[in-house]
């Protein structure tokens, strides 16, 4: 485990960790300096133990949101303030340098957006006052409360999707990865929430629509072009399918796998299945047993890190058991918090959140346990974790 303490960097702790690699972490520092809001985008060099400043900019407008990713050697920076207008920066993250700048103008207002690579970004927008109609017309069309564009950054061109189900997914429902055929990307199509596909299975004698959870694939370069010619099409590939009788959800990716949690309610029976993004094969890796109701027994899903553990709370302590991708076997103190993830199948890492009512500010401990040597180290921070490191900030 590497423990990597970045909290001396700053002088406000409003920081988004963006990107964290071998070699560097990337995040976002807001703070008020001489009264005026401040927005930098900051770079830690793991190696050398050295930040450096990447571009600043200044906020402005507080009613202005940034949404920030982190693609390939670009940050792209797009802020909304829930309009019809939505501004899309692109910063080299070597140089500095902005290599766009652009702003766009939709239908309605600023709902949920995606980078799908360093050149193109999906905007959605949802209804206003002004385009009740509009938006009423195409949802009768389309069965999508959501317009969908795709704008792209060389090109400095909007195009609005037409294809009906990435409407319908919204961002989240969109996963990418690559393999050796290039980027590709995953679109979860499930019927609603866990709780609503149950229901729908025991009044399934009165249902007569064909409900399904299906995840379909293709690949990134065919996406994209079909939406610049503006074709309704998109050539996908179903990877999965649960019919009303149970349910399929993406929990989380590795570099090998993309991993589901099935579930069959007839049988009330759980595992966990991958598809393998290499050769597109799909097998079964693990069966979750049954939990009792009062057994104090729940599963903890590490999607971050593609892990799943059987956590039970006995009280003054809690035992964590590996059950997808981990082997750790171990008891660590309730007083620590709630889970947060586990490194080496031997270091336990926990949360625990305090709220200071006079103060107004809630404070985040960070407990590390190792549960071979019955240690602990607590920090007065928070923390991300990224394969074997913890990012301390």
């Amino acid at each position: 485990m590497v423990v990597v303490d970045i909290r001396n960097f700053f002088v406000v702790r409003n920081v988004e960790l963006i990107e964290a690699t071998d070699d560097f972490i990337y995040y976002a520092e807001e703070k008020n300096e001489e009264g005026h809001n401040n927005l930098f985008l900051l770079e830690y060099n793991r190696k050398s133990g050295v930040e450096r400043l990447i571009t600043n900019y200044s906020l402005d407008d507080p009613t202005f949101v940034q949404h920030i990713f982190s693609v390939n050697e670009y940050i792209l920076i797009i802020m909304e303030n829930g309009s019809n207008s939505v501004w899309i920066i692109a910063v080299d993250k070597n140089s500095g340098e902005e290599t766009s700048r652009n702003q766009i103008h939709c239908i309605g207002r600023f709902f949920d957006c995606k980078a799908l690579d360093q050149f193109h970004v999906l905007i959605y927008t949802v209804e206003t006052e002004e385009s009740v109609d509009i938006f009423r017309g195409y949802k009768e069309i389309t069965g999508s409360a959501c317009i969908v564009y795709m704008y792209d950054l060389e090109n400095n061109k909007k195009y609005f999707v037409k294809n009906n189900l990435i409407g319908k997914i919204m961002a989240d429902g969109l996963k990418v990865f690559d393999n050796h055929l290039g980027r590709q990307l995953i679109l979860l199509d499930q019927y609603g929430d866990a709780s609503l596909k149950e229901k729908c299975y025991k009044e399934s004698r009165w249902i007569s629509i064909d409900i399904k959870d299906n995840v379909w694939t293709c690949s990134l370069e065919d996406f994209i072009n079909g939406v610049k010619s503006q074709s309704d099409k998109i050539n996908l590939k179903n990877i999965f399918t649960a019919g009303i009788d149970g349910m399929a959800r993406f929990i989380s990716m590795d570099d090998n796998y993309v991993y589901f949690r099935v579930h069959h309610f007839p049988t009330g029976s759980e595992k966990i299945c991958c598809y393998d993004k290499n050769s597109s094969e799909i097998s079964t890796v693990c069966e979750l047993s049954k939990l009792e109701p009062d057994s104090n027994e729940y599963y903890y899903i590490d999607s971050n890190a593609a892990k799943i553990y059987k956590i039970k709370n006995n009280g003054d302590y809690t035992d964590i058991v590996g059950v997808l991708n981990s082997n750790i076997n171990a008891s660590y103190e309730s007083r620590f918090g709630s889970l947060l993830g586990c490194i080496e199948n031997r270091f336990i890492i926990c949360k625990k959140e305090m709220y200071d009512s006079s103060e107004g500010y809630r404070y985040e401990y960070i407990t590390i346990y190792d549960s071979e040597l019955s240690t602990e180290e607590t920090f007065d921070c928070k923390c991300s974790i990224k394969n074997n490191t913890v990012i301390l900030y």
